[in-house]
């Protein structure tokens, strides 16, 4: 029970990171990790908390890489294989041997082996670290493809060299051919078995999906465990499971090309799973990185070496940043191919070098470090986590400082919300129009009005503000109805009455809900003496029963609730347009309401399948909006991309949600 609480405590505070991430943008997302994990520290079961490096490797490294590699675009790695082996393997190698050999000799307490195992630590790189600084600062799509592939297979090499290193120092012996030997088994080896196992994996899901067993309770679990059963059959026989989870998750890849446009549920619901999985691991990783980081200074604190002082390993971190970063511009600049073999500019050349960020994998595999070597405790495990916790923190903060001045930064107002606008605009537009079914045309237009208020930020106070106002303005009509002559002294009183009542539930809060449902239950098991009658008004939404039984009691009394609703609709219509351009939003929420009210006193029902087509018209008005806008070059193919996913979102939502739309008719 104490490890289940524990873990959702750290969910819990990939959660808050996330939030607090979206409201303060100048700061990115690790920060937020790696602080909560150092206020979970002050926790009392948090103190001295110590990772299985076996566990981490397995839990956390292989769903990461395997989810990396199955998103990775194969048309990328072919067109940019040079630059990415050149950067992934070619700098990988330069900078461990180079920048290796001189930690070891600037702090000669390292051992050489060692210090190549701390090098093959912090060279994987993890674009999704600076993903959010290019989202203002876009860099080049070459740029991009290139940043986001070199982070997946330069995981693999540094897993590897690592691996080998690690070896090197536990054995104490360092043999060229048998290290080669070794070499080559975990790499090729891994790379082969993981693509054989991927194969079969795919080949099963595509027989499942044959055969119509591609439910996402089949697929969805499948997937999640291939990443763990490749990781665990590729260490059994000594080869690296990390490469075999990457070579599987390339394979997975290949299935998705192959499918295409069918089994389109499941690849949805698949990619949705992944991403909430890869994100959750994400922060758990950083996380643990804050949770660590007083343990790990409390041991160097503590340790009898004056070399792993905190100051000196803080100045040894900064200076293997910037000669890992000097080695990157070097290489950047002279040995990366650009389109037409030109030479690459300094300043491509120094952004390239400052997107080497670090993040999870370099955290993974310092975590992965053993407690015990050769059966003592491993004295060089804290100091080496906190160089790589060092290395990782300026390199997410350089080029959240420097790229901005390096690249043009675009405006938070980009066309993207703009155009999102424009399309429900459009569709609004085109339903104003529809003249047969008004009623149902009116439904969508309320629904697409409450996307517009939504991608903003209402103010309640002001929504209760205007509320009651349109509620006094409101009653005042009807006042003056009765004032000449218009409607009865008990016509007067029952619309009062159903105005406190309505007006009572317009905020739709619960409490109040329960209490319209005793009421209206009680109310009609009296009337009828019923108590199928009661029990059918308790479990019906009040604000679809208000209507009907105010209706049916005017009928009663020989009256007609509909023109002296319409008299006060009119009048509230009228008072909300005249404060539409100073509160947009919030006056939105309170037509709504009324839009809503007067719809149902006045047609009654209106039929799903007609309101099910307006969607469909509407969903059609934005599709063409955004071909046209894209064919008169207003619009990229990217932005158009993604505006006719959030179309396609839209019609997936309405549909698996059309029950809730009939209650709401």
């Amino acid at each position: 029970m104490d490890q289940v609480l524990l873990i959702i405590i750290i969910l819990a505070g990939v959660v808050l990171a996330n939030i607090l991430a979206n409201h303060i943008t100048i700061i990115p997302l690790p920060f937020f990790l790696i602080g909560i994990g150092i206020i979970f520290a002050i926790l009392p079961f948090y103190r001295g908390f110590v990772i299985d490096p076996a566990t981490f490797s397995l839990a956390i490294i292989s769903p990461l890489l395997y989810n990396e590699a199955q998103n990775s675009s194969r048309l990328w790695i072919g067109r940019s294989i040079v630059n990415i082996l050149s950067l992934a393997v070619g700098l990988v190698l330069v900078s461990v041997l180079v920048v290796g050999t001189g930690l070891h000799w600037l702090f000669p307490v390292l051992p050489l082996s060692l210090s190549f195992a701390l090098m093959a630590v912090v060279t994987p790189t993890d674009a999704s670290a600076v993903n959010s600084i290019f989202e203002s600062s876009p860099i080049a799509k070459e740029q991009m493809g290139i940043l986001q592939n070199e982070s997946l297979f330069n995981d693999a090499a540094g897993i590897v060299l690592f691996d080998v290193a690690l070896g090197a120092y536990m054995s104490g012996s360092f043999s060229v051919n048998y290290t080669i030997l070794i070499f080559l088994w975990e790499f090729i080896g891994g790379l082969i078995f993981g693509a054989l196992v991927g194969v079969a994996i795919v080949s099963a899901r595509l027989f499942l999906i044959r055969n119509h067993d591609d439910t996402p309770i089949i697929m969805v679990p499948i997937q999640i465990l291939t990443p763990f059963l490749v990781y665990l059959l590729a260490d059994k026989f000594g080869m690296s499971g990390i490469l075999a989870v990457v070579a599987a998750g390339l394979a997975q890849g290949s299935e998705r090309g192959k499918l295409r446009l069918t089994s389109s549920r499941m690849q949805i619901v698949t990619s949705n799973v992944w991403e909430v999985i890869s994100g959750m691991l994400s922060g758990i990783v950083f996380i643990l990185l804050g949770l660590s980081l007083p343990t790990v200074i409390q041991a160097m604190h503590y340790s009898a070496q004056s070399e792993f002082a905190i100051w000196r390993l803080l100045l040894i971190g900064v200076a293997l940043y910037i000669a890992q970063l000097v080695v990157r511009l070097l290489w950047s600049h002279f040995l990366l191919r650009t389109d037409g073999n030109k030479e690459r500019s300094w300043r491509d050349s120094l952004i390239m070098a400052l997107s080497g960020a670090h993040g999870t994998i370099t955290l993974s595999l310092a975590f992965s470090m053993p407690l015990m070597i050769n059966g003592g405790p491993f004295i060089f495990r804290s100091p080496l986590i906190f160089l790589a916790a060092v290395i990782i923190i300026i390199s997410l903060i350089m080029p959240t400082v420097l790229i901005p001045l390096l690249v043009p930064t675009q405006s938070l107002n980009q066309p993207r919300y703009k155009w999102v606008k424009r399309m429900i605009q459009a569709a609004i537009s085109d339903l104003v129009k529809e003249k047969e079914n008004v009623a149902a045309a009116q439904i969508v237009i309320d629904s697409l009005q409450q996307q517009l208020v939504l991608d903003g930020s209402p103010s309640h106070r002001v929504q209760r503000q205007i509320t009651k106002e349109a509620y006094d303005v409101e009653r005042k009509a009807i006042q003056q109805m009765h004032d000449d002559g218009k409607i009865t002294d008990d016509e007067l009183k029952y619309y009062f009455e159903f105005l406190e009542l309505n007006n009572f539930s317009a905020d739709n809060k619960i409490w109040k809900n329960v209490w319209l449902r005793i009421r209206f239950g009680l109310h009609m098991g009296k009337m009828y003496k019923d108590l199928h009658r009661a029990q059918d008004a308790f479990l019906t939404a009040p604000i679809e029963l208000e209507e009907v039984y105010w209706r049916q009691q005017f009928k009663n009394h020989g009256e007609d609730i509909l023109p002296i609703e319409k008299a006060g609709f009119d009048a509230v219509m009228e008072f909300l347009k005249d404060h539409e351009s100073d509160h947009g939003m919030e006056v939105n929420f309170v037509r709504r309401f009324y839009r809503t009210r007067h719809r149902r006193v006045n047609s009654g029902d209106v039929d799903p399948d007609i309101v099910y087509q307006m969607f469909m018209r509407a969903f059609h008005s934005e599709y063409e909006l955004i071909q046209e806008a894209l064919s008169s070059k207003q619009i990229d193919s990217d932005l158009a991309e993604r505006l006719q996913q959030r179309i396609s979102f839209d019609e997936i939502t309405y549909i698996q949600n059309s029950e809730m739309f009939r209650e709401q008719i």
